[in-house]
């Protein structure tokens, strides 16, 4: 009997923590949110769980009286019975004295209590010889005689303790937020005007709003032909560019909160720039934005996105999206970041961070199938973001910072070019001619920080502008000069310029 009452008790408790928890999210949802939140959630919740929580009666914590069926069961011989008359149920407290005779063992007197029916109670009244089930027999040796006053005891309090703490400790130790979003109850107003932390919902909702203006306005077969689909956050605008194929020119489409127009426009692209839009799943965009999000943040923590766009950045090239960044207080330029439509997510790096620059100038080398061993560089640029960070040499990153190299090999030339946020980009041409360069492996990360370090002692540079740095190896101009320097200069100040050998060693100040 024991067994069976522990399996039960153990059932009603998890019915009192479900009770619990069921409780508590109707009140956490009916208490933060809107009214029709809580008159068809939350109440609806909390009458479930007071529904489903395990009440203490009489006859809760006892036993079902019921007959052995099996071959072992036990036979017992009833010689008193006495049955509670505190209310007319079917099933009431039932007092059993019995005299037990298990298989193969000594016959025992034992007395317990039972919930019995009266169909059972009646049986037994008319004839006293009955089974037990063999999980159900009382034990031999009983300590105190069971009174009925002994149910349900504790457990008339502990359940409900029980479904009280697991409601409070849901409701206020483990839930941080009760707020939910229900985008399709919204109006289509307040999905536009949502604020750019709620990218997944703001970009799926404006994506397919744009979309289907491009088809209102054009057709459906316009979708095809998308030169830009750019959304700017702060706002309900969007915009898109559709090309047209019959006649070379665009169509310029804006949408925004509860309006739209269309006018006709010249462009110099041609359809080798134009893409499906359709292909683009809206749902998509917000896992993407999300994870620009989580690339920038590490670097310009209060970064929030403002802009959105996509094309491709050059004919042919695979679609680019691009995701603008407004970088708060942070004393930086605004922050782009680029994906691919398959969700990867260019490196948003600091180029100040030469372990970090090293390690991206190493991967653009392997794109643009560059040994790091081989003596074909003619340049080498690193540039920081900070704004205060000079223009050592008129290059692609003047503007952005980040990385640049020039090469020669005997077959081609070109430049590399990886700014933060970006994917390289590889140009050259073919042609013949004989490398005089330096390796990659030439120089290193802590190399460059002893020249940066030596460079802000000796223009008095304060460490808030370390992140201001241009630094490069290249060729002199002069003849006079040395084949191969490290140059740098810091936060614009003149006399932080100097040039150093490739193994950090001071050479002279300004850069040539």
């Amino acid at each position: 009997m024991s067994a069976t009452f522990s399996s039960r008790t153990r059932l009603r408790l998890v019915r009192a923590v479900l009770a619990g928890l069921v409780v508590a999210t109707g009140v956490g949802l009916g208490a933060f949110n809107a009214w029709w939140v809580a008159l068809f959630i939350g109440i609806p919740l909390v009458f479930l769980g007071v529904a489903i929580s395990p009440r203490a009666s009489r006859v809760s914590e006892l036993p079902e009286f019921r007959r052995g069926v099996t071959r072992d069961a036990p036979q017992i011989e009833v010689g008193a019975l006495t049955r509670s008359s505190l209310g007319s149920d079917d099933l009431q407290p039932t007092m059993v004295t019995a005299t037990i005779n298990p298989p193969n063992d000594t016959a025992y007197e034992a007395r317990w209590i039972t919930s019995m029916t009266k169909g059972h109670f009646q049986a037994l009244t008319s004839s006293p010889f009955t089974t037990l089930p063999p999980d159900q027999l009382p034990p031999r040796d009983q300590a105190d005689t069971p009174e009925f006053d002994d149910h349900p005891g504790r457990w008339a309090v502990i359940y409900p303790a029980v479904t009280f703490v697991t409601a409070c400790a849901l409701l206020f130790g483990v839930a941080d937020n009760w707020t939910i979003s229900v985008p399709s109850l919204q109006s289509s107003g307040s999905v536009v005007n949502a604020p750019a932390d709620d990218a997944e919902v703001t970009l799926a909702a404006r994506h397919q709003r744009l979309l289907d203006e491009i088809v209102e306005y054009l057709g459906p077969g316009a979708p095809r032909n998308v030169l830009r689909l750019s959304y700017n956050l702060d706002s309900s605008s969007d915009q898109a560019i559709v090309f047209d194929p019959t006649n070379g020119r665009a169509t310029n489409i804006n949408v925004w909160d509860g309006g739209s127009n269309a006018s006709a426009m010249p462009t110099m692209d041609r359809a080798d720039k134009t893409f499906d839009a359709a292909t683009i799943n809206p749902g998509s965009l917000g896992d993407i934005a999300g994870s620009m999000s989580a690339e920038v943040s590490p670097i310009v923590p209060d970064a929030e996105l403002n802009g959105f766009e996509i094309q491709r950045p050059a004919p042919n090239e695979p679609v680019v999206l691009t995701g603008s960044f407004d970088p708060a207080d942070t004393f930086i330029h605004d922050v782009e970041i680029e994906a691919r439509t398959d969700g990867t997510v260019a490196e948003f790096f600091d180029p100040a961070d030469f372990d970090a620059a090293f390690g991206v100038a190493r991967d653009a080398l392997g794109v643009a199938d560059l040994p790091p061993d081989a003596p074909v560089l003619d340049e080498f640029v690193i540039r920081g973001i900070a704004d205060n960070t000079p223009i050592i040499s008129a290059s692609s990153i003047q503007s952005s910072g980040g990385v640049l190299f020039r090469y020669t090999t005997p077959t081609r030339s070109g430049q590399i070019v990886v700014a933060p946020g970006t994917f390289p980009d590889v140009s050259g041409n073919t042609g013949r001619y004989r490398p005089d360069g330096f390796a990659f492996d030439a120089v290193s990360p802590q190399v460059f920080d002893r020249v940066r370090d030596d460079a802000m002692k000796r223009g008095s540079i304060p460490e808030y502008d370390r992140g201001a740095v241009a630094i490069e190896v290249s060729d002199p101009p002069f003849t006079d000069e040395p084949p191969l320097a490290i140059r740098v200069e810091m936060a614009r100040v003149d006399a932080s310029k100097g040039m150093y050998t490739l193994d950090g060693q001071f050479i002279k100040a300004g850069h040539y």
